[in-house]
């Protein structure tokens, strides 16, 4: 008896589960193709914009999802970003895993944008050779660093932070703003809306209390947005803590409020019984690796961007 084909399809709300299945399982194997986790999946799969569901292409057979992709759109800097995912019991050299990305690409050329990227883990040679094969070249390394809350002395907060308090209601604008000035020269950044960041504020496990502003009388000059990243509610101290955003504006480096800044939202997260946390830099940015290494922070695991050109 021949085989059932694998049909690629857009994405329906009731795929959900399916797909949180699929991307638990392959993490449990220890083989991803490219750094995905579950939270990632479920905020973009939670995104209010119904066009988001247009970019999510889904390989089924037989009613099992085997794999999917997803196309990210960040038209401010003219560029897609790729994520993609096929279980290791179907992946039948390759085959599927192409027709998938094809798609993606496709649907980028669709939306008028010129330039893909993907991220994928370091170790991932199968993914390295499998983006070559597709014609990405590699751009950018960025570093996730990891740190043991329990084996770190933190100052006494006060002493250091006396302009530092949490982000208030009605302040999503100005978080804005400052946001896209602090970050308006790093690779990668896309700008956001406000709505972007009420969404995000508004995010299972987010909190206006996560995210720390710094200020210069009444200008908030610098931020730290905090994160604890579970997928399912867990007890007190489960978890993992993040680092998610940390950005001082260009008139006021050079001032130690970076340093400030982090070492409120590790107390923060200490506060909430948590031992771990980590973060992402880019391997180019010295100022900021230097920040956190003078903290505590050692190396983890690392990743690579690589990028397709479609003109």
């Amino acid at each position: 008896m021949r085989n059932p084909t694998y049909t690629i399809r857009n994405y329906h709300s009731k795929d959900f589960e399916k797909l949180v299945q699929l991307v638990t399982e392959v993490q449990e194997l220890g083989q991803p193709s490219c750094s995905i986790s579950l939270l990632d999946l479920f905020e973009s799969l939670s995104q209010s914009d119904p066009s988001s569901k247009d970019n999510l292409f889904i390989a089924e057979r037989s009613g099992e999802i085997a794999g999917y992709a997803e196309v990210k759109p960040e038209f401010d800097i003219g560029r897609a970003v790729l994520r993609w995912l096929v279980h290791p019991r179907h992946h039948r050299r390759g085959e599927l895993t192409v027709r998938l990305v094809d798609r993606a690409v496709d649907r980028t050329r669709e939306l008028g944008i010129m330039t893909l990227h993907a991220n994928i883990p370091q170790d991932s040679f199968t993914a390295k050779r499998f983006l070559t094969r597709m014609g990405f070249t590699f751009v950018r390394r960025f570093l996730e660093l990891r740190l043991d809350l329990a084996e770190m002395v933190l100052p006494e907060i006060n002493k250091i932070a006396s302009q530092c308090r949490s982000l208030q209601p009605s302040e999503e604008g100005r978080l804005t703003e400052l946001q896209n000035r602090s970050f308006a020269a790093t690779w990668g950044f896309n700008p956001n809306t406000i709505e972007e960041i009420i969404y995000r504020i508004n995010l299972p496990n987010s909190y206006p209390d996560d995210i720390f502003l710094i200020f210069d009388s009444d200008k908030p000059v610098g931020y730290c947005w905090t994160r604890i990243e579970v997928w399912k509610k867990k007890a007190p101290g489960e978890g993992t803590g993040r680092i998610y955003m940390l950005g001082v504006d260009p008139d006021y480096r050079g001032r130690g409020l970076g340093r400030q800044l982090l070492l409120v939202g590790l107390s923060y997260l200490r506060s909430k019984s948590l031992r771990v946390v980590v973060l992402t830099v880019d391997s180019e940015n010295k100022a900021a690796r230097f920040l956190y290494k003078s903290v505590g922070f050692e190396l983890w695991k690392s990743s690579l961007w690589y990028e397709k050109r479609l003109d």
